[in-house]
């Protein structure tokens, strides 16, 4: 069963935030990594989440092995923050993801910047090298802001 991103969780995803991307090998154990751009996909139901397979090559492995990925979006100014679980799968990436990488790469070093947080610190955290293209189609999604609604899972609608 597929989720589709509602039009609040849309316009969520439209503010500067940070990324992380995690997945399972064959044996449960978990990996993670910084994802540096998206694209939601017309239908809603699938997005594709760009990283850097040259700094995160356990995550690489890991989705070619199980194909299960979460992804936890963070609004870095409040903390509200929403994560995305389905299936994946692994391929390059081409020109378009690389303009969603630079604009997703701009935005967040600008918000966190605005935070107060070094440029020097900012820039190992996002990096586009090795760019791989993780495309997530969505079965569940979660509220994972701070508080008394962490950890349940919305449906189409965000509180």
């Amino acid at each position: 069963m597929t989720m589709r991103l509602d039009d609040r969780l849309l316009e969520f995803l439209r503010r500067p935030l940070m990324c992380i991307i995690a997945g399972v090998d064959q044996t449960g154990r978990p990996s993670a990594g910084r994802g540096v751009g998206f694209n939601v996909l017309e239908d809603r139901t699938t997005i594709d989440l760009i990283f850097s397979g040259w700094q995160w090559p356990r995550l690489v492995s890991d989705i070619r092995q199980t194909g299960r990925l979460a992804v936890t979006f963070v609004s870095p100014a409040d903390y509200v923050s929403f994560q995305l679980k389905g299936r994946a799968d692994l391929s390059e990436t081409e020109v378009p993801n690389a303009d969603h990488a630079a604009r997703f790469i701009t935005a967040a070093t600008d918000e966190l910047q605005r935070l107060g947080v070094a440029p020097h610190v900012i820039a190992p955290w996002l990096t586009a090298q090795g760019a791989r293209l993780a495309r997530l189609s969505i079965q569940e999604i979660y509220i994972q802001t701070p508080g008394p609604h962490a950890g349940m899972m919305t449906g189409a609608e965000v509180r």
